[in-house]
């Protein structure tokens, strides 16, 4: 044990380690608070908190209003089942390192999803954190993806020790994928912001304007980090 705790610290980006454990905690503490609430397993704390927002004017986008008007509220049972189960798996994915980068992005669709339902805080600061672990490959240090990447390769479903180096060409143009999707995000996310002041760290669609253009711009940077693979990998000899 002491040796396998030797060998994980000297891997790159081990010191993100424990603001995974962190966030996996945090995400797990989350769905049982839920769980333990009457409130939340049959809907009414999930009903009330999208009434509060709609009320109060803090869904900026016409879109996503509708979407909760029309989907979310006639099925609020099964969304609040959704919400809590989608903690904590993504919980669990993250602390334990297992199928670690689906769990950070599962956790991030949920967070993004409170920040156009008009819940910007902690989400926000969630979606860098995770955005950071993600990008770090931190599932792949004391975690079971190290494992589990042997036989499953994606890296958006496991940390994989050398992602970026051992890749089909399908992996690398997904991040390019993502990136323009997310600058794109990013651009109309601009057309509803109403604050550009100091006080817009409250604007839901600042905020997503500016972890847009900042997930876009870090995938980006993923894209260009993907080696080109050595004649020796890319020969089918």
């Amino acid at each position: 044990m002491l040796s396998f705790a030797r060998r994980e610290v000297r891997k790159d980006n081990a010191y993100l380690v424990p603001l995974r454990f962190f966030i996996g905690i945090g995400w797990i503490r989350a769905s049982l608070e839920k769980i333990l609430d009457v409130n939340w397993n049959d809907g009414a704390a999930l009903a009330q908190f999208l009434h509060t927002k709609l009320d109060g004017g803090q869904v900026v986008f016409p879109t996503y209003r509708m979407l909760i008007e029309e989907v979310f509220l006639p099925n609020v049972g099964l969304l609040s089942l959704v919400v809590i189960t989608g903690q904590l798996l993504a919980g669990i994915a993250i602390l334990f390192g297992a199928f670690t980068n689906l769990g950070l992005l599962g956790a991030m669709f949920m967070n993004i999803n409170f920040i156009l339902a008009g819940q910007v805080n902690p989400s926000a600061f969630y979606v860098i954190i995770q955005s950071v672990l993600f990008i770090a490959n931190v599932g792949a240090v004391m975690g079971l993806d190290e494992v589990i990447s042997r036989r499953i390769r994606y890296p958006w479903l496991v940390a994989h020790p050398h992602w970026d180096e051992d890749y089909v060409p399908m992996e690398k143009r997904s991040f390019l994928v993502l990136a323009i999707v997310s600058l794109l995000v990013a651009l109309v996310a601009s057309v509803h912001v109403r604050d550009w002041g100091p006080n817009s760290i409250e604007d839901p669609a600042m905020i997503l304007l500016v972890l847009s253009s900042l997930g876009g711009l870090s995938t980006l940077m993923v894209y260009f980090r993907f080696r080109e693979p050595t004649l020796e990998r890319g020969s089918t000899s």
